[in-house]
């Protein structure tokens, strides 16, 4: 029985995680800054801050990190035992947006990329089997910035704002997959010391991907043209409000630019089989389930 530490428990990708631990019969110590959670069978719950020093946490077999990457080096270098395996989430923006009209997205891919560097050297003085991996668009609980966003969208305006012809491509990936790559990857010695980009199954245009999430809504695609300038200033407005601080002009810009990436290596090492695209598994039910049945955050 694998002893497995699960940080960033209550993320989207845990959600679906801790089932699958618990169904492979690890008994899993779940840490989460947010909330608390009343321990059950073979899941026990932590409130901790990943951005203070690791508490005594006992021996454990591996390491599962879904919390943003560059909190993992300070909890590697301090935990008195270290895992023998660390599977641990950055994201494909260390590549996508590493040259983006954006400061802070530039400032955020770099210091992705730094915590990827120090967290291979970390992991390897220790000696911890480390695999990295990279997603691209996750969707799947209701809770993103992508595909839930869009679909909050048109439910209320029953139209879109494009760009363009919006062909730059797509390839959004259900947390559930990521969720099943994390087991795929347990035992495959394969993978260990690698970087993997984790895709969806189907490669689309920006433009497909929000037609389908139209139609998973029940409605008709309906798009307004816009120019880029007059769409980034109105975004640079609506970033100031409540609620929508994350967006960026830089959004805009990537309607036309090409985001798919190559999940072949995963596919060979860890025979990772992502589904396409189905948004209403996410944007339209919105939520999914963590190990006790409650909704996740």
């Amino acid at each position: 029985m694998k002893r497995v530490l699960v940080t960033g428990a209550r993320s989207a990708v845990g959600a679906f995680l801790l089932p699958l631990l618990l169904e492979h019969e690890c008994t899993v110590l779940a840490v989460s800054r947010r909330g608390r959670e009343v321990s059950g069978a073979g899941v026990r719950w932590l409130r901790a801050d990943l951005r203070a020093a690791p508490p005594a946490l006992g021996p454990f077999d591996v390491w599962i990190h879904l919390a943003r990457l560059d909190l993992l080096p300070r909890w590697l270098e301090g935990l008195s035992a270290p895992p023998n395996r660390l599977i641990a989430f950055s994201t494909t923006s260390v590549l996508s947006k590493a040259a983006s009209s954006d400061p802070a997205e530039r400032e955020l891919a770099a210091r992705l990329l730094d915590a990827e560097r120090r967290v291979q050297r970390l992991a390897e003085e220790r000696g911890v089997a480390w695999t990295l991996f990279r997603p691209t668009m996750i969707y799947g609980t209701g809770r993103d910035h992508n595909v839930a966003f869009i679909a909050r969208w048109v439910r209320r305006w029953r139209l879109f704002p494009l760009v363009g012809a919006g062909r730059g491509a797509r390839q959004p990936v259900h947390a559930a997959d990521l969720a099943r790559a994390c087991l795929l990857a347990l035992d495959a010695r394969s993978s260990h010391g690698q970087t993997y980009v984790l895709g969806g199954g189907e490669v689309l245009t920006y433009r497909e991907m929000v037609d389908r999430i139209f139609r998973a809504e029940g409605l008709t695609p309906r798009y307004l043209q816009v120019s880029e300038h007059l769409l980034c200033l109105a975004v640079q407005a609506a970033a100031h409000l409540p609620g929508l601080r994350f967006l960026s002009p830089a959004m805009v810009q990537r309607m036309n630019q090409d985001l798919a990436f190559d999940i072949g290596p995963a596919e060979r090492d860890l025979g990772y089989r992502p589904r396409p695209f189905e948004p209403e598994a996410g944007a339209k039910h919105g939520t999914a389930r963590n190990a006790r049945g409650e909704v996740g955050e």
